[in-house]
C-alpha cells in the first residue's frame, strides 16, 4: 500500500542559525544593566550588590541546565527587568524543569540567610546588605506569577500541557503585576505588567492556532525535524490562515526564502516534547522546597532586629 504521506510535497529543510552563548555577550549585557540603573540610582555599591546577586541566581539555573544537557546556553541581563538564562533541549522533563527553576532562588535564599546571620553577628553592614538583597530578590522570584520562577514552577508541574489554563494564568499574572505597580506607583512594575500583556496576546494567537491543529488531529508536540510532510502541510495551511500577511510576503520573496519564512513560523507553533515524569510525591516535594525557601526568607527577617537592618543601609 502506497504511503499516503507521499502525496504531500517534502517540507523544506529549516536552516537554524543558532549562536552559542558567549561570555562577552553576558558581560556586555551586565555592563549595560549596571549603567542603566546608574541613571536612576547613584548608589554604585548597591548596583554592584544587585548585579552580584542576580549573577549568583542565574548561575544556579545555568549550572543545573548544563548538568541536564541543555544546549546553546545563554545568560543575559535585562535593564530594569533582571536577568535570564536560556537553553534548548530536544525533549524536556517535568522533574528537570522544576529542579532547574528552583536552582536559582533557593540557593540564593539559603546563602542570603547565612550572610545575614554572619553580618549580624560580626557587625559587618556589607554582609547584611548582601543578605537582605539576596533574600528579597530571590523570594520575590518565587511568587507564583508568570514568568517568575515561582509561576513557571506551577506551570511546569501542574499545567504544562493545558494551554488555555496557561493563557488564563498569564493574563491574571499580567493584571496582578500592573495592579501592584499602580498600588506602589512604580512605573517599572507597570511597564513589566504591560510587557506580560503583550505576551498574553501572542499566547492567545498561539492557542487559537494549536486549537485548529488539534481539530485537524495534527500532533504538534514534536520537533520540526520529526514532523511528517503531511503534518507540515496541514500546519502550514493553519498558520497562513491565522497570519494573512504571509500571503503578501510570498509576492515579494523568492520561493526558497519564502519557504524558510513559513518553515520558521511552523517551527514556532510546535510544542517542545515534554515527558510527564513527575509523580504526585515528587510534585509535593518540589512544592515543599518552594514553601520551605519562602518560610526561611520570612523567618530571617522576623528574627532580625529591624534597627540593624536599617543601620546597615543608612550608615555606610
Amino acid at each position: 500500500m502506497e504511503n499516503f504521506n507521499s502525496f504531500y510535497p517534502p517540507k523544506p529543510t529549516l536552516i537554524r542559525r543558532e549562536r552559542k552563548g558567549h561570555i562577552s555577550i553576558t558581560v556586555l549585557s551586565m555592563i549595560i544593566f549596571a549603567i542603566t540603573f546608574s541613571l536612576i540610582i547613584e548608589d554604585y555599591l548597591l548596583i554592584a550588590i544587585l548585579v552580584g546577586v542576580l549573577l549568583f541566581h542565574e548561575l544556579g539555573h545555568f549550572t543545573v541546565m548544563k548538568i541536564f544537557g541543555y544546549k546553546n546556553l545563554k545568560m543575559l541581563f535585562l535593564p530594569f527587568l533582571g536577568a535570564m538564562v536560556s537553553g534548548k533541549k530536544k525533549v524536556y522533563s517535568q522533574i528537570e524543569g522544576a529542579i532547574m527553576l528552583l536552582a536559582g532562588p533557593v540557593p540564593g535564599i539559603i546563602v542570603g540567610y547565612f550572610l545575614l546571620e554572619l553580618g549580624w553577628s560580626s557587625e559587618m553592614p556589607i554582609l547584611v546588605q548582601l543578605g537582605v538583597i539576596s533574600i528579597l530578590l530571590n523570594v520575590m522570584n518565587l511568587i507564583p506569577i508568570d514568568p517568575l520562577d515561582g509561576g513557571q514552577l506551577v506551570r511546569v508541574l501542574f499545567f504544562a500541557h493545558h494551554e488555555l489554563t496557561q493563557l488564563i494564568f498569564t493574563l491574571i499574572s499580567s493584571l496582578a503585576v500592573m495592579g501592584v505597580g499602580l498600588w506602589f506607583n512604580s512605573w517599572v512594575i507597570i511597564i513589566f505588567g504591560f510587557i506580560l500583556g503583550f505576551r498574553v496576546k501572542n499566547m492567545h494567537k498561539l492557542y487559537l492556532v494549536r486549537k485548529d491543529m488539534r481539530e485537524s488531529e495534527v500532533n504538534y508536540e514534536t520537533t520540526y525535524e520529526d514532523l511528517s510532510d503531511e503534518s507540515y502541510a496541514k500546519i502550514k495551511s493553519i498558520v497562513i490562515d491565522h497570519t494573512p500577511v504571509l500571503k503578501d510576503i510570498e509576492e515579494y520573496n523568492d520561493a526558497t526564502k519564502y519557504d524558510q519564512i513559513v518553515a520558521k513560523q511552523v517551527d514556532n507553533v510546535l510544542s517542545a516534547p515534554t515527558t510527564r515524569d513527575a509523580s504526585t510525591i515528587q510534585k509535593s516535594m518540589m512544592l515543599l522546597v518552594w514553601l520551605g525557601a519562602i518560610f526561611l526568607a520570612i523567618h530571617s527577617f522576623f528574627s532580625m532586629d529591624i534597627n540593624i537592618l536599617l543601620d546597615a543601609f543608612q550608615n555606610r
